[in-house]
C-alpha cells in the first residue's frame, strides 16, 4: 500500500436539512491555499453526512441536502487532486437519517422494541453511551445493494484516493432478519451476550462483503471502516475478534479525541497494540475543545501538540478533525493553529516514518473476545489503563499482546488481573517459561477459567480462594528500600494462596483488617484498620522466572493513582528485568519511548502534563519544560554520534556498561535524540 500521509484533515460535514444557503462560501482556491498553508497532505471529504444527505448529485435513490446548489464533493475533489493532495471519499452505514426515513424497514429494532434504536422524542448529544442518531441494521441485503451502488457511483464519477467509512456498530438489533439469522446459527435473541456476538458477526461479514466489492472496482483504493478495528482481545475466538476487523482494512485510524469523550489514555492504549504490526495506523484526534461539532471552540496549543507528537513517538500518523461550516468556507484561525503543529510535524517526518518500535516487556490482554461487553468489561479495561499508567510513568516501553503474537521476543511477560488460561493458552505459557522467559502476574490470572485454581505448576502457586476481606492491606518491610515501612491499604480485590516450593520468597504479607464495613460493622469514616493478621502473600516471588502480585494491582492503579501500588510493582518487576532497554531520570509526567529506524535508535522524550480542571474533561494549557535530563539505553554497539533531531546538533555520550548514556539539554514539550551507528 501507498504511505499513509502524516498530516491529515478528517473534514466533517454533518449539515441539518434545515440549514439554507449550503457550501455558498465555498472557494477553491481559498480551500487549497489554506490546506496547504497548513502543510495538509491528507483529507477525509464527505459523500454524504449522518444526516443521510448527499453532496455531489447521487442517482441512486438517495436524497442531495436541499439547499445544495452545485457539486460541493466532486469540486472539493477535483481541487485536492490538482494540488496533489490524497482525497478519500467519506459515507457514513448506520447512522444516516435520511435513509431511515425513506427505508424504515432498513433500520435495527433495539431489545425493547424502539425502531433505529433511538426513543422518537430525544434530543441528546452523541456520546459513547447517548446515540444521538437513529440506526440502520447492516445485516439488511438491501441496504447493502444500496451501499454497494452509491460506492461505485462515487468510484466512477470521482475516482477518490479511498474510502473512510464511518459507523460500522450494529446496537443489539433484533429486527426480524437479525432474529432469523441467530436462530438459525443457535443463538438466543432474548440473551444479551448472543445479541452482542450476533452484533459482532454482522460486524465482521459486513465488512469483508465491502471491502471485497470496493477492491473489486479498483485494487489501488485504501479502505477504511471506522468501527473499533484497534480494540483488542486475547483473540481466544477467533471468529469474533476484532483482529477479523482488521484483516478488512489498508490502515486504522484510532478515533480518540481525549479531552471528553476517550481521555488521554485510550489513544495510547490501543497504540500500543497496534504498533507492532506492518500496516500502517493515525491517531484521530479533533481541533474542538471536547468533541466533534463542539462548534466555536478551539483546542489548545499544548493539547494539540501532545496528542500529536506523542501520536509521532508511538509510530502514528496524524489526523485531526474538523467540520466546515454550513456555508462551506474555511476558517483561517482554525488552520493556522493546525498548520503550526503541522509544519512541525513535516520537520520531524524523517525521523518517524518508518520506523519500529523498540521494547521487551510484553502485557499480554486482560480481556476475552467480547468481554468488554459483559459486567466484567469495565474491570479489563481498567487493569489495560492502570498497567499502561504505570510502565509509561516508569519509562518502561512494552507491547500489549494478544494470543496470536509471539512471545519469545519478550524478556518479561505481564499477566494483568485476570488473564484466566485455558488449557491451549497455558501450553503457550509453558512454552514461554521453559525458553527463559520471564512472568509477572497478578489477581486471578494465571488461573483456569473457571478460578478453581491456577493452570499451571511452573508458576509456583495454590490458589486457595478469594479474599473474604475487602479492602484488604499489604505490609511492606526492609525488602523494598523506596517504600517506607508501613501497612497500606489495597481498595480492590485480593486472592489467598501458598508457594508450592519453600524456596519461594514472600516479599510482602497480605493483612486483614478486623472486618468488613457493613450496616452494622462499621470503624470511622471509612475502611476498617489493619488487624495485624497476615493472610498470605501479597507480593512472592515463586521461582528465578516468576513473580506474583495477588492483589488486582492495575486496575486499582487505575481507580486509585496510589504511588505505593507502582512502587510495589517496579520493585517486583526489577528483580525480574534487572537491565531495562532504557534507563531515565524523567519525572513520572514525562514520557519515553524508542524507535529504531535503519541504522539509528531515535528516542521520543515528551513531557506534557494533562490536567482536569473541570468536571468532565482533561486538558494542556501549559508547557512546563525540563533541563539536563540523562537517558541510558541498552545496545548492543556504541554509536558513532548522538545528536537532537530534528535540529542535529551533536551532544556528547558514554558507553558504560552495554549502555549508551547522555544528557538532554532540554526538553520543552517534544524532543527527539537520535543514536546513529
Amino acid at each position: 500500500m501507498k504511505p499513509l500521509p502524516y498530516r491529515q484533515i478528517h473534514l466533517d460535514y454533518h449539515t441539518s436539512p434545515l440549514l439554507e444557503r449550503v457550501g455558498e462560501d465555498f472557494d477553491e482556491k481559498d480551500f487549497i491555499q489554506t490546506l496547504k498553508q497548513a502543510h495538509v497532505n491528507s483529507i477525509n471529504l464527505f459523500a454524504k453526512c449522518h444526516h443521510g444527505l448527499y453532496y455531489y448529485p447521487t442517482e441512486i435513490g438517495g436524497r442531495v441536502h436541499p439547499h445544495l446548489r452545485f457539486d460541493l464533493f466532486g469540486r472539493q475533489i477535483a481541487a485536492c487532486r490538482e494540488a496533489g493532495i490524497r482525497a478519500l471519499a467519506y459515507t457514513t452505514v448506520v447512522w444516516a437519517e435520511d435513509t431511515c426515513d425513506l427505508h424504515p424497514d432498513w433500520m435495527q429494532i433495539s431489545p425493547d422494541g424502539v425502531l433505529g434504536s433511538k426513543p422518537p422524542f430525544s434530543s441528546p448529544y452523541n456520546t459513547l453511551t447517548n446515540r444521538g442518531w437513529r440506526s440502520l441494521c447492516m445485516n439488511q441485503t438491501e441496504y447493502r445493494d444500496y451501499l454497494k451502488a452509491e460506492l461505485k457511483e462515487i468510484y466512477d464519477r470521482y475516482r477518490p484516493d479511498g474510502y473512510w467509512i464511518d459507523i460500522i456498530w450494529q446496537f443489539e438489533c433484533v429486527c426480524p432478519r437479525c432474529r432469523e439469522d441467530m436462530k438459525k446459527l443457535g443463538l438466543d435473541p432474548e440473551d444479551y451476550m448472543d445479541r452482542k456476538r450476533h452484533d459482532r458477526m454482522v460486524e465482521i461479514d459486513f465488512m469483508r462483503d465491502i471491502y471485497g466489492f470496493i477492491h473489486s472496482l479498483d485494487d489501488g483504493l485504501e479502505v477504511y471502516f471506522n468501527g473499533t478495528p484497534a480494540e483488542f482481545d486475547l483473540d481466544d475466538c477467533p471468529a469474533l475478534s476484532t483482529r477479523r476487523k482488521r484483516q478488512c482494512l489498508d490502515f486504522v485510524d484510532i478515533e480518540s479525541l481525549p479531552s471528553e469523550t476517550w481521555g488521554y489514555s485510550h489513544f495510547p492504549v490501543l497504540a500500543n497494540y497496534v504498533n507492532k504490526y506492518p500496516g500502517e495506523f493515525a491517531m484521530m484526534n479533533g481541533r474542538f475543545h471536547q468533541t466533534w461539532a463542539d462548534f466555536g471552540t478551539l483546542r489548545n496549543v499544548a493539547a494539540l501538540e501532545y496528542e500529536c507528537f506523542r501520536a509521532l513517538s508511538l509510530g502514528a500518523a496524524v489526523c485531526v478533525g474538523d467540520q466546515l461550516h454550513p456555508l462551506g468556507g474555511m476558517d483561517h484561525t482554525v488552520y493556522s493553529r493546525i498548520g503550526t503543529v503541522f509544519a512541525s510535524i513535516e520537520e520531524k517526518e524523517p525521523w518517524c516514518r518508518g520506523t519500529r518500535k523498540l521494547c521487551d516487556i510484553g502485557v499480554v490482554a486482560p480481556n476475552r473476545v467480547m468481554e468488554a461487553e459483559t459486567e466484567d468489561g469495565p474491570a479489563s479495561l481498567k487493569s489495560k489503563e492502570g498497567v499502561w499508567r504505570m510502565l509509561t510513568e516508569l519509562h518502561l516501553p512494552f507491547d500489549f499482546l494478544d494470543l496470536e503474537d509471539d512471545f519469545s521476543p519478550y524478556q518479561v511477560l505481564i499477566l494483568p488481573d485476570q488473564v484466566t488460561l485455558a488449557p491451549k493458552e497455558a501450553e503457550k505459557i509453558r512454552a514461554y517459561l521453559k525458553n527463559g522467559g520471564k512472568l509477572l502476574f497478578s489477581g486471578c490470572s494465571g488461573m483456569d477459567p473457571e478460578k478453581t485454581g491456577f493452570a499451571l505448576e511452573e508458576l509456583g502457586i495454590k490458589y486457595l480462594g478469594k479474599n473474604p476481606y475487602a479492602p484488604a492491606y499489604f505490609k511492606i518491610s526492609g525488602d523494598f528500600p523506596l517504600i517506607p515501612p508501613m501497612t497500606y491499604h489495597f481498595a480492590g480485590e485480593s486472592f489467598l494462596t501458598e508457594p508450592l516450593s519453600p524456596k519461594a520468597e514472600v516479599l510482602a504479607p497480605l493483612v486483614d483488617s478486623y472486618f468488613n464495613r457493613s450496616w452494622e460493622h462499621f470503624c470511622s469514616h471509612r475502611q476498617t484498620p489493619q488487624s495485624g493478621r497476615l493472610s498470605g502473600p501479597a507480593a512472592i516471588q515463586t521461582g528465578p522466572h516468576t513473580m506474583y502480585l495477588s492483589m488486582k494491582l492495575f486496575e486499582d492503579y487505575a481507580r486509585s493513582s496510589l504511588q505505593v501500588l507502582k512502587l510495589l510493582f517496579r520493585d517486583c518487576l526489577s528483580r525480574l528485568y534487572p537491565r531495562p532497554l532504557v534507563e531515565c531520570d524523567l519525572p513520572s509526567t514525562g514520557e519515553l519511548t524508542l524507535r529504531e529506524k535503519e541504522n539509528s535508535l531515535v528516542v521520543h522524550l515528551l513531557h506534557y502534563i494533562p490536567h482536569r480542571r473541570c468536571p468532565s474533561l482533561d486538558t494542556i494549557e501549559d508547557v512546563i519544560p525540563l533541563f539536563q535530563r540523562t537517558v541510558r539505553v541498552r545496545t548492543e554497539r556504541p554509536p558513532r554520534q548522538v545528536r537532537l533531531v530534528p535540529q542535529k546538533e551533536e551532544i556528547s555520550f558514554r558507553d558504560e556498561d552495554g549502555y549508551v548514556s547522555f544528557v538532554v539539554p532540554e526538553i520543552t514539550g517534544h524532543q527527539m535524540v537520535e543514536l546513529v551507528f
